[in-house]
């Protein structure tokens, strides 16, 4: 007569636990090195939509609207005479850093849908770059408002 045999030995289960753990090993840093990626283009993509915003807003609202980037504090906001209408806190959302050329960047949008260069907060085009680890994006604020990629 034969015993059947039911369920796995403890070798079995360690020798599987072990293999499972350097697979692990091997696959997690390149996993993080992808959410990096994935976080300042998230970063990037999000900020051309607040930019977008700012200039349909002036349009709609018939009068300047203004997008601040505050790069200390990781902010970018889209302001209406003393109304904050949106704010993001890139840090929060995203953990990324922001950094610009100068520590605050300010674009005012006309209600013709483009930027007044006596408003904006700079006359040399802003480069705007997110990070998080070795991971980066830029864009860049020209005078009369249009944003490179």
């Amino acid at each position: 007569m034969f015993s059947t045999r039911r369920g796995f030995s403890l070798i079995e289960i360690v020798v599987t636990l072990v293999a499972g753990s350097v697979l692990l090993g091997i696959a997690a840093p390149s996993v993080s090195g992808v959410r990096g990626h994935f976080a300042v283009s998230g970063a990037r993509t999000t900020f051309s939509s607040l930019h977008a915003r700012a200039r349909a807003q002036a349009i709609e609202r018939g009068g300047t609207v203004r997008l601040v980037v505050d790069a200390a504090h990781d902010h970018v906001a889209i302001w209406s005479g003393g109304e904050r209408l949106e704010m993001i806190d890139f840090a929060t959302e995203f953990n990324v850093d922001i950094r610009a050329t100068t520590p605050v960047v300010s674009l005012c949008m006309t209600a013709r849908g483009f930027a007044d260069p006596d408003c904006n907060s700079f006359v040399e085009a802003p480069t705007i770059t997110f990070w998080q680890n070795a991971d980066a994006a830029s864009v860049t604020l020209l005078p009369m408002g249009q944003l490179v990629l």
